[in-house]
């Protein structure tokens, strides 16, 4: 009997950007047996990306997807496309030293580079805006700021500008609650799902063949590997798993070594053209440095998308719209008469290094790539171009990621979550020491 699939299985979520979208394509199921060089599973940045870049390169691509192109994270997050890594460019160099800095930070770059290829090469209209502010909420952030900005520079790279006082920043956003900050104009803010749907039109463009409605139930790790799903199976030469917090427990030894975590926005009513501009003064992305962060833009239709909140283990409270408001209500006071038209979450993976977590499963043709902890739209697109180069023959940029030691978190499948929580109680405790000292 043919397997159905579950409503849950074909809709977006209630979102902003589902709502906002540009495309409403919908790809069969995969029925039966086909034949790919190359087999990518999940339908997010890192599949999309890897697709084009092997499509491009000739393979022959087939793409799984559970849900809908864009139905995870690459569809729901905040829409910063920030550059960097969740554990810090000056964390990299301490590690590593400068001159792997150097690569590590080049190919953050080179990520929104490669956005923005895509964006002019298949005109995927996506609201593309450059530019993104940190934002300090206390002194310590703010030397933690000027200590990375250093360490760009030793990379050789100035383009991070300090805004050492509360006025410089309260002449970008009309908010008290921060010290100073600096400006990265590398980095920039996009409808993410509308950028996840261009690509996959991108890679169907260069022969690249995709199956929505495809969860995958088995991967026979071989040299020749199947990916196995409900109705049929595809007979690869290699495979990509690239379902981030949605991989589940497919591979045990990667799910051991990821926590999915929840975030959420919300999305205000249209606030016009006047009162979008005096909130946010420059049209740009914004982001605190607390650990458990504030992060917030405008839409292309002057709405207020803010975000916020973290749970560890993918939880969604039932109440979560309001606290994001209340949470939006202590940065912008003067928004209490707007009304919330749309609220949503999704799950991200964190690693224990708070690296991407990239490599080759043993005695196989089968590859990974997840964990991006929060700093996915930009690094999920170099990390695409890597596995292509790997595959094609050329490891050195890939290496430089599948050399960073991944290891299981404590306290093994059922206990992991708990000890992670325990161990971000205190730093949210600091994150609220560190409000009541303003």
């Amino acid at each position: 009997m043919n397997a159905q699939v579950s409503p849950a299985r074909r809709a977006h979520t209630n979102s902003y950007y589902a709502a906002s979208r540009n495309d409403d394509s919908e790809r069969a199921g995969l029925q039966g047996t086909v034949k790919a060089d190359v087999c990518i599973v999940g339908g997010g940045f890192t599949g999309l990306s890897a697709g084009i870049h092997l499509a491009r390169a000739g393979y022959k691509v087939v793409l799984l997807e559970a849900n809908r192109i864009g139905w995870g994270a690459s569809g729901r997050n905040g829409g910063q496309a920030i550059i960097g890594y969740n554990s810090g460019i000056g964390a990299l160099e301490s590690r590593f030293g400068l001159d792997a800095a150097k690569n590590y930070l080049s190919m953050a770059l080179e990520g929104c580079d490669i956005i923005r290829q895509h964006i002019e090469e298949f005109q995927i209209s996506c609201d593309f805006k450059p530019g993104h502010v940190g934002l300090a909420t206390d002194q310590k952030q703010l030397h933690a700021m000027e200590k990375e900005r250093q360490v760009w520079a030793r990379c050789g790279r100035d383009d991070l500008e300090l805004i050492p006082d509360r006025p410089g920043v309260q002449d970008l956003v009309a908010s008290s609650n921060y010290v100073g900050g600096f400006f990265d104009p590398n980095s920039a803010h996009l409808h993410p799902l509308n950028l996840a749907l261009g690509e996959a039109r991108a890679l169907e463009s260069l022969g690249g063949v995709i199956h929505e409605h495809s969860p995958v139930t088995k991967v026979d790790v071989h040299q020749k590997p199947v990916v196995h799903t409900e109705e049929g199976r595809v007979n690869a030469d290699y495979v990509l798993l690239a379902g981030n917090a949605y991989l589940g427990n497919l591979i045990p030894s990667i799910e051991a070594k990821l926590i999915p975590v929840s975030s959420f926005v919300i999305a205000t009513e249209p606030l016009g053209e006047e009162r979008a501009a005096a909130l946010l003064k420059k049209d740009y992305g914004y982001t605190d440095w607390r650990y458990v962060l504030d992060y917030y833009r405008l839409s292309a239709d002057k709405r207020l998308l803010f975000g916020g909140k973290s749970y560890y283990g993918g939880a969604q409270p039932a109440n979560f719209a309001e606290a994001m408001r209340q949470d939006m209500l202590k940065v912008f006071p003067q928004l209490s008469d707007v009304k919330i038209d749309y609220a949503w979450g999704g799950n991200f993976a964190i690693t224990y290094s708070r690296m991407p977590d990239v490599g080759r499963l043993r005695d196989s043709n089968v590859f990974y790539a997840h964990g991006y902890s929060g700093h996915g739209v930009t690094t999920t697109h170099i990390v695409g171009r890597l596995l292509s180069e790997m595959l094609a023959g050329n490891a050195e940029r890939f290496d430089y990621f599948s050399r960073i030691r991944q290891v299981p978190f404590p306290g093994g499948k059922y206990l992991k979550v708990p000890a992670v929580v325990m161990g971000s109680w205190y730093y949210r405790l600091r994150d609220m020491l560190g409000a009541s000292r303003k």
